[in-house]
């Protein structure tokens, strides 16, 4: 039996080198260059950062169904309809020959993504009902083979991307496949579903070494420069994600990788994040990120869901994520014909416009940096800042928190109408038209004399004197970064030295004496690292405490601060010593106000 099983490892290697070799002799599309290794992740995440507004495409042979099968009406995202309505998989295979999207028309997908005002577009390569929507050689379970469609629409899509301008990817469902009996999702015909912790490896590894990794290579050696490969559904082990990233890095340095190519629950790797499905991060995030979202309810097309988000809604959401810091994702579901669905073809061609007209304040721009402002959004270039204006003040004035740049011109995008503006003690005062200029929002513009100035955030006391310092006033410095994580929410890590820090500002206007709590999560690779917070004048020296293996957070108590006065204090919080780990998660420093400070045992001074 040994040397069975030798005989199959020697084969199976003998055949996976003729299988690279074979790829690397491959034609390529014509004309399409590689995209050239970048400097850095900075570099690698530039376009990324420019570009703000992608298209995503779920489709496959579930589009066909369009959330029936049997007379049963999915109540469920329509893509899931293989595993909600448990469609055996030889029944399932029958329904995928009969695919024939006659309609599709790639320069017309590729057109409709440019005049919305996308720069990029993501589309389903495989997704978990294990179908692939290209040519492959790895198994003949795709369009190309199990069809008599007999095209590659992924190909044709790629050379259009090209002739446009539009960065081409690829979405690819890794770990989660209901057609092969090694891989996860699958549990109503292949007893392969018991958990993140409980699973057959080996299978899997077979799965994973026979399908996934092989049809990977394929899409990264196949298909011209790939912008992102978009993972999902995350992966058993952090060794198992990170030989997805590495696979990608080893053929094309300068595709990314999103966050869902790990373990959800385990340290964050890839490019950038990716965040939850309709996901819109209050604040936003320092680490570069992303919101997938839905233009209706659903991802794979449905006939019967037709609560379609108005053009509206849909501006909103975009402005909404770049002042934030993210790109938006926007999703469309064609019907297993290839036909774009006429409500989505009707919002697009009113969103497009209005971006058009405002790309100025949309593309290339970074964040808002006076938080959250209650008449609309605000964006960041060079020395302007682009003010969106959901809600138009009644008394003809939009007030903006202070800048400490002196004011060049205040104008509307729209028009360059120049709009009366002055500057008074704590904030800025433009004089308005009588009603918009724009639909749904009007942009103003406003120069400064160089790049904008403000004031930081202010974190208050509650009702109570309570004051908890967490991830949405912070101010990171260093490598120190605010992110989001499935199972460690919203939280400040990747510091490894004193030079990365994380400060807020503190007012106070309950004084008296507090004591002082973190809440935080450690591995054993961070425990006993050296860490100190100051507030104000005061400063408190301690270590880190192992909670347990991934974002166990536990509350701890440092110390107790007396006779806080009324005023604003700096709050800061950094490693005493560098390492090759992270300190922490951290979630939140919390001063709770006390009448009695505690005389032994934990958070004594």
């Amino acid at each position: 039996m040994k040397m069975v099983h030798l005989n199959q490892i020697l084969l199976f290697t003998f055949c996976l080198i003729i299988s690279n070799s074979c790829q690397t002799k491959k034609e390529k599309i014509p004309g399409i260059q590689p995209s050239p290794a970048p400097i850095d992740n900075d570099q690698k995440l530039e376009w990324f950062r420019e570009a703000k507004f992608g298209m995503f495409i779920h489709w496959g042979p579930y589009s066909q169904l369009a959330g029936e099968w049997n007379g049963k009406q999915m109540k469920s995202p329509a893509e899931w309809i293989m595993n909600r309505l448990q469609i055996p998989v030889d029944d399932y295979r029958e329904l995928a020959h009969k695919l024939n999207p006659v309609e599709f028309n790639a320069h017309d997908w590729v057109r409709l993504a440019r005049d919305a005002g996308m720069k990029y577009i993501v589309i389903t390569a495989k997704h978990h009902d294990g179908f692939a929507m290209y040519h492959s050689k790895v198994s003949e379970y795709n369009i190309f083979d199990w069809t008599s469609y007999k095209r590659d629409p992924l190909k044709e899509l790629s050379v259009a991307c090209a002739e446009e301008g539009i960065k081409f990817c690829v979405y690819y469902s890794h770990r989660e496949d209901w057609d092969h009996p090694g891989a996860y999702g699958n549990n109503w015909e292949y007893d392969n579903e018991w958990g993140d912790s409980f699973y057959d490896k080996e299978k899997f590894e077979k799965y994973l070494e026979e399908k996934a990794k092989p049809q990977l290579r394929e899409l990264l050696t196949d298909y011209g420069p790939i912008g992102l490969v978009w993972f999902d559904r995350g992966m058993f082990t952090f060794e198992q994600g990170m030989d997805f990233v590495n696979l990608v890095h080893g053929i094309q340095p300068a595709t990314l990788v999103n966050s869902r190519v790990g373990n959800y629950n385990q340290e964050l790797i890839g490019d950038y994040q990716s965040t939850s499905d309709n996901g819109m991060p209050p604040g936003g995030l320092k680490e570069y990120w992303e919101s997938p979202q839905t233009l209706n309810e659903t991802w794979g097309f449905d006939k019967s869901d037709t609560l379609w988000k108005s053009p509206e809604t849909v501006i909103r959401n975009l402005i909404s994520i770049v002042s934030r810091g993210g790109n938006y994702l926007l999703n469309i579901g064609p019907k297993g014909t290839g036909e774009i669905p006429g409500a989505t073809l009707e919002i697009f061609s009113k969103v497009g416009p209005w971006v058009a007209r405002n790309a100025e304040s949309i593309y290339g721009t970074t964040a808002n940096p006076f938080g959250e402002l209650p008449w609309g959004y605000c964006t960041v270039k060079g020395n302007k800042l682009y003010l969106f204006v959901r809600e138009w003040p009644q008394n003809g004035e939009l007030a903006i928190p202070r800048v400490h740049n002196a004011v060049t011109s205040a104008y509307l995008l729209l028009d360059k109408t120049k709009l009366p503006v002055k500057q008074v003690a704590k904030q800025t005062l433009i004089s308005l038209p009588s009603k918009q200029a724009d639909n749904p929002m009007t942009v103003l513009v406003l120069e400064l004399d160089g790049s904008p100035k403000v004031d930081p955030p202010v974190v208050s006391q509650d009702q109570n004197g309570s004051a908890e310092l967490n991830y949405l006033k912070v101010i990171t410095h260093g490598k120190s970064m605010t992110r989001f994580n499935r199972k460690g929410g919203f939280h400040i890590s990747k510091w490894t030295g004193p030079d990365d820090s994380a400060e807020w500002v503190l007012h106070v206007d309950k004084p008296g004496t507090f004591q002082m709590v973190i809440d935080y999560a450690a591995n054993k690779n961070s425990e006993g690292k050296p860490y100190e917070i100051k507030v104000g004048s005061s400063t408190f020296k301690t270590f880190v405490l192992y909670t347990g293996d991934w974002f166990e957070y536990h509350k701890f108590p440092v110390g107790y601060i007396e006779h806080l006065e009324p005023g604003d204090y700096t709050v800061n919080i950094r490693p005493k010593e560098s390492g090759d780990s992270y300190l922490m998660w951290l979630r939140s420093i919390t001063l709770i106000p006390v009448k009695t400070i505690k005389k032994e045992g934990w958070g004594v001074n």
